[in-house]
């Protein structure tokens, strides 16, 4: 789905069963999707947080995420150039859905937390422009506060 695809399906799922959601996240990427388009999914979330919606996305690709975990990015990078760049700092050769980046990456977690969050510091008005950037961290934040001690 594009990203106001995604937009319009979440809000179709909360209509039919409104009380059965705290928090609705929806997390996508820029990829090659139009400016506006992309702007207008991360406006909605945030115009409509206190409905719930939330917003994880990554500009240019989830996997600036993974890469935040090991340097702060500040340079526009195509999102072609992730997978090369992963392999290197993972030592091994980095594939889309690897089942097990999650606890590969859990020891970097606090770092690509910070690191995203110099970016977002950094943001502009038109989240479409900001590459690269990702709020996969606060998606991450609020799932921590849930973990099992």
């Amino acid at each position: 789905m594009n990203t106001m695809s995604l937009v319009n399906h979440a809000r179709e799922v909360v209509k039919d069963r409104p009380d059965e959601y705290d928090e609705i996240w929806l997390v996508f990427d820029k990829d090659s999707f139009d400016r506006d388009i992309f702007n207008e999914a991360v406006f909605f979330c945030e115009t409509h947080y206190r409905q719930g919606f939330r917003a994880a996305y990554s500009n240019e690709a989830f996997e600036i995420w993974y890469l935040l975990h090991f340097e702060l990015i500040k340079k526009s990078i195509s999102r072609f150039h992730y997978p090369d760049m992963l392999s290197k700092r993972l030592g091994f050769f980095y594939k889309k859905n690897h089942p097990h980046m999650y606890n590969v990456l859990l020891s970097r977690q606090p770092a690509a937390i910070q690191n995203a969050k110099k970016l977002y510091s950094q943001r502009s008005p038109s989240p479409a422009r900001d590459n690269p950037s990702t709020t996969v961290f606060l998606l991450v934040e609020e799932l921590n506060k849930h973990l099992r001690k």
